[in-house]
This record gives C-alpha cells, structure tokens and sequence, in this order.
C-alpha cells in the first residue's frame, strides 16, 4: 500500500496547488474588471490569463477531487448497496468506464502538446498570442493525474476486499 500512499500525497499536493491558483486568478480578474470598467482602458492579456489559470485549477485538482470522492455520482441503486457492494462497484467501475479514457486521453492530450510546442503554435482568442504548448500541456498532466488517482482507487478497493475490512 506504499504506492496508494504515495499516489495519495500527489493528489493532496496537486490539489493544494490548485486551490491555491484561486489566488492569483482572482488577482487577474480584478485587475481585468478595473482596467476595463473603470479605467476604461482593457488589456490584451486579463481574459487569456483567467482561462489559463482556471483550466490548470480545474485539470490538476481533478485527481484530489477523486482523492477526496468528491465527483459526482449518479446514486439510482449506490445507496442501496452494502459497504462490500459499494466497494466492488467503486473497482468496477474505475476499471470499466474511467480508467480507459485517462488512459486514452493522456495518451492523446501527449500528442495534442506535442504538436503545439513543435509547430509554436501561439493562442489567438485575443491579440496577446500566447503559446499554446504550456496550456495543452495541462491536458495529458490532468488526465495522468486522475487516472493515476483511480490506479490508487483501485488497488485500495482490491485490498479492502481481500482484507475484509469496510471503510
């Protein structure tokens, strides 16, 4: 169980990372709102920064969201199960549904970061052109991320099986 604890602390400490991104993203935004409602003078680059920084916060956090079983669950039967049943429905499911597409969209966001940062490709939603390589790069990190979080899910799972124990 080295491994889930490990895995566990990166999941802690990328979601401290993120929440601590509200900070200077809520610095961005109201710089942007004075520069732009009072001084009447908005720049180039406030509404590029707020995207950035939330698309990282929301990237990197989502393994501590898991971590923390704070995504959401559609609870039709969920309640209804035994801590047993709950638990092999938690490893059947990380397996089957989420594990595969973290998979797969590491795999590609990898690819989708290559790309940008091999052709430079720079951000055009306003004048300010930022690369886009540290941006997409977020994708394939996220995602890793998460799915390493499920790994951890599920070794713990299996182990809480086999122990017999309910959490």
């Amino acid at each position: 169980m080295g491994l889930v604890r490990i895995i566990d602390k990166i999941s802690e400490w990328t979601g401290a990372i993120a929440a601590w991104l509200v900070i200077p993203l809520m610095l961005v935004v109201m710089h942007e709102v004075w520069a732009r409602h009072v001084m009447n003078n908005p720049t180039g680059w406030g509404y590029d920064t707020c995207w950035m920084i939330f698309a990282a916060q929301f990237l990197i956090g989502g393994a501590y969201t898991l971590y923390r079983n704070g995504h959401i669950r559609i609870d039709i039967f969920y309640h209804t199960l035994s801590e047993r049943g709950k638990l092999i429905y938690d490893t059947i499911i990380s397996l089957v549904i989420i594990l595969p597409p973290m998979i797969l969209f590491t795999y590609g966001g990898v690819i989708y970061a290559a790309e940008a940062w091999i052709s430079g490709e720079n951000l055009s939603t306003t004048n300010w052109m930022f690369p886009a390589g540290p941006s997409k790069s977020l994708i394939p990190i996220g995602f890793f991320l998460l799915g390493l979080q499920c790994v951890a899910d599920i070794i713990r799972n299996i182990h809480t099986l086999k122990k017999g124990n309910q959490q």
